[in-house]
């Protein structure tokens, strides 16, 4: 009988042993594809959060097997009750990703009651974990934990079909927890924990590409709407029709119109296929084609007037020039007063601003046929923004004329 114990033993010391030294290379090799991540969210954020939390759980595991000295921590069952503590808290970090990723998707969520409740079942599991002797009562809140969050998922997810992954992810943990209540005297939390990081980090990847298709699909259906919003005949007609008519006024003006509107035009067509963001500076020059344009075009003289505290910046193509061109036809263009359009920069709570503002009156007496044009082009200016770095674009309209307001995160900040 003796004989048959050790031998029991020696299995168990085996088992623990392999799955430690597995899921410490399962675990790398999740830091190693997370390092290799181009960009990090808030709910990637959350994810790390979490590897690092399994990853102390691995490590008090690894020295209960005695790969290391763990005498300051007492015996080898004393670093498996440190590894629970950890692993009580993975659940209420997934909780916070799991809550991050319905925000993304625009979805509502009662988040401080569920990260509550998760607060407290995860403090009565570490209190059992380090107090009751019990096997079933020790593992019964932490099995809860992984059950409100399934509970979590099936309330608030409004589409169940993407949380199925996670609610297949949290089957590891619930397994562990029987595991424990059985008394198996077989340690797998650790490789239970890890195998919820991997099938968690596959559906990241999933999420990513997914909406990297949705991105490209958008900015595609942009990018016609926007060619058929910069490239319009309108302006082209009125363009070439003042050209003409300074052949007879100004002859001596020509010459530069018509470079002026070629250049113009070649603007365009760059920027309408570029797919990537664009220096300011570049995009200035755009907008100074335009304005050059708009001297001959418009009843009504005025003056661009920068005050750039920075330049040194990029932004999708196409953001400033529609932005002026609002200003110049719908700000100044339409009223008896105003006659400057003002574009400034500078950086303001870890953002770039850009600001184009006027000093006319134009919201007063826009046609209902004008302020469809005109949503078009903002319309188009916030997707690009959106999609492409994560911009927005505000307005407001005043008395004293209207600003346009675009904010850009200054990556790494």
């Amino acid at each position: 009988m003796y004989e048959l114990n050790l031998g029991i033993s020696e299995v168990r010391e085996a088992v623990h042993t392999i799955t430690v030294f597995t899921s410490v290379l399962l675990l790398l090799t999740i830091l190693i594809v997370i390092m290799l991540m181009k960009n990090y969210s808030k709910r990637m954020g959350w994810f790390i959060a979490a590897v690092l939390t399994v990853m102390c759980g691995i490590t008090f595991e690894f020295m209960s097997g005695g790969f290391i000295v763990h005498d300051m921590f007492g015996s080898s069952d004393k670093c498996i009750l440190w590894a629970h503590v950890f692993y009580a808290i993975v659940a209420p970090i997934f909780t916070l990703y799991f809550i991050e990723t319905e925000r993304d998707e625009g979805q509502s969520w009662d988040g401080q009651f569920w990260i509550s409740l998760q607060g407290l079942v995860a403090f009565l599991t570490i209190v059992f974990m380090l107090f009751i002797d019990d096997s079933y009562v020790k593992w019964m809140p932490f099995l809860m934990e992984y059950v409100i969050i399934i509970i979590m998922l099936l309330i608030s997810s409004k589409d169940i079909r993407a949380s199925i992954g996670f609610i297949i992810g949290c089957m590891f943990p619930i397994a562990v927890s029987f595991a424990g209540m059985m008394e198996t005297g077989v340690n797998v939390t650790g490789i239970g924990m890890t195998m919820l990081l991997l099938v968690v980090m596959f559906l990241y990847q999933i999420d990513v590409e997914r909406e990297l298709f949705v991105r490209e699909a958008l900015l595609s259906e942009n990018k016609v709407a926007l060619m058929m919003e910069q490239i319009h005949p309108h302006f082209i007609y009125n363009s070439l029709q003042q050209i003409v008519l300074l052949c007879d006024e100004k002859p001596e003006e020509v010459k530069l119109a018509i470079l002026n509107f070629s250049g113009y035009l070649r603007k365009n067509l760059e920027n309408l296929t570029s797919v990537e963001m664009i220096p300011f500076l570049e995009e200035m020059k755009h907008v100074d084609l335009f304005v050059e344009l708009s001297l001959i075009t418009q009843s009504r003289d005025f003056e661009l007037v920068k005050q750039f505290e920075i330049t040194d910046f990029s932004l999708p193509a196409l953001t400033l020039q529609p932005l002026v061109e609002n200003a110049i036809k719908y700000g100044i263009g339409m009223s008896t007063k105003g006659d400057s359009v003002v574009i400034g920069t500078k950086i303001d709570k870890g953002y770039y601003v850009i600001t184009v503002s006027d000093d006319g009156h134009g919201e007063r007496t826009e046609l209902p046929t004008q302020k469809n044009h005109k949503s078009v082009g903002i319309n188009n200016v916030r997707t690009r923004l959106k999609l492409m770095c994560g911009g927005d674009l505000s307005i407001s309209q005043t008395e004293q004329g209207t600003t346009q307001i675009v904010r850009i995160p200054i990556l790494g900040r």
